[in-house]
């Protein structure tokens, strides 16, 4: 469990498998995925691309900066997995939506 957190796992959807990933104190959530073995879609790490938007099923989340996303994307709970750090234990996010 993290230290300053509190937040030990999240939950991801990926090639239509639930999986409970260990979350890491100070990691993205794409960073915990890829620290287990997972494959989600990524490409430029930075914000840039979008190319890991997922849906943000539950719980919330803070990400460190947003160059892709639209306001329309954010209002319907998009959010990139290279970016984003969870602020809740209930995150859950659908790569496959």
């Amino acid at each position: 469990m993290s230290a300053g957190t509190g937040i030990a796992s999240f939950r991801a959807t990926l090639d239509g498998e639930e999986c409970e990933v260990e979350y890491r104190e100070g990691e993205t959530l794409l960073d915990c995925m890829l620290a287990e073995g997972l494959d989600p879609a990524f490409q430029c790490m930075d914000a840039h691309c979008g190319t890991c938007m997922v849906k943000l099923v539950a719980g919330e989340i803070k990400m460190r900066k947003n160059k892709v996303l639209s306001k329309r994307d954010l209002e319907q709970d998009y959010v990139l997995l290279c970016q984003s750090i969870p602020l809740t234990d209930d995150v859950w996010v659908d790569c496959d939506g």
